[in-house]
């Protein structure tokens, strides 16, 4: 009785009307595929669209400068990098924290073509190192968990621990590297020839007494000096833009 009755709407249709649904569908699902595309295109930073990127070989890969070539950018030491970051600790500021991670981390995936980067310098202490893995941001190589250290004022020869920890996330193929870092050796880096740009912000401690705990990567191309050691840092490979920072938990691994 139902389908008896739809039969004469059918008819009633113009025959034109199946090539007109037919079209603005068309044209829907047009506009839709090329707002996504458009959108993982502009944010190659967000996980899923950079593994998308990366099946069709879209993907930005992050390069290894030549010393020469590295991208200007501002060289913070420990104290200003503590004053720069410090105050984001608040609860009140994480949206903003989480905003400029995600630049920072699309500005290193785009070698720094808009957004230059922002680079460490100092005296720094070994306290933890692992190897990379397939978990982390990039695999091979090897990270290094450092201690900010200050001179006491008043004495050129003392230093103390400052409210800062780096993350030192270094691409190489030296499988071994990981075991030529020692708890308490003093790593120094500078702007150049290290090139040790942040990744990542993060805070470990309390408001009161918040630590910043920084995530870093050199973006030059060459030889680290550790000891009787070199690294031979590279350009990083298998990008993986779903990890988590910081690298070590609490202060583990």
């Amino acid at each position: 009785m139902l389908n008896s009755k739809r039969k004469p709407l059918i008819k009633k249709r113009p025959p034109y009307f199946w090539w007109i649904l037919a079209h603005a569908l068309a044209i829907c699902f047009a506009t839709i595929s090329w707002i996504l595309s458009l959108s993982i295109f502009n944010n190659p930073q967000i996980p899923s669209n950079y593994r998308i990127l990366d099946r069709i070989g879209l993907a930005p890969k992050p390069l290894a400068f030549e010393i020469l070539e590295v991208p200007a950018g501002e060289t913070l030491s420990p104290d200003e990098i503590y004053k720069k970051f410090s105050w984001m600790m608040e609860e009140k500021h994480q949206k903003a924290l989480t905003e400029m991670n995600t630049s920072l981390r699309r500005a290193y995936i785009e070698n720094y073509t808009e957004k230059k980067p922002i680079y460490i310098d100092g005296s720094y202490a070994v306290m933890q190192v692992r190897p990379l893995t397939k978990s982390d941001l990039f695999h091979p190589g090897v990270a290094v968990r450092l201690q900010a250290l200050l001179k006491h004022s008043g004495n050129t020869d003392q230093v103390g621990s400052y409210p800062v920890i780096v993350e030192y996330m270094i691409p190489c193929a030296e499988k071994a590297a990981f075991s030529w870092f020692k708890p308490g050796d003093r790593i120094p880096i500078s702007q150049i020839p290290h090139c040790a740009s942040i990744v990542n912000v993060g805070h470990l401690g309390s408001v009161k007494e918040p630590i910043v705990n920084l995530t870093v990567i050199p973006i030059a191309r060459g030889g680290l000096n550790i000891g009787t050691n070199t690294i031979n840092t590279m350009t990083p490979e298998n990008i993986n833009l779903a990890t988590h920072f910081p690298l070590f938990r609490n202060g583990k691994e």
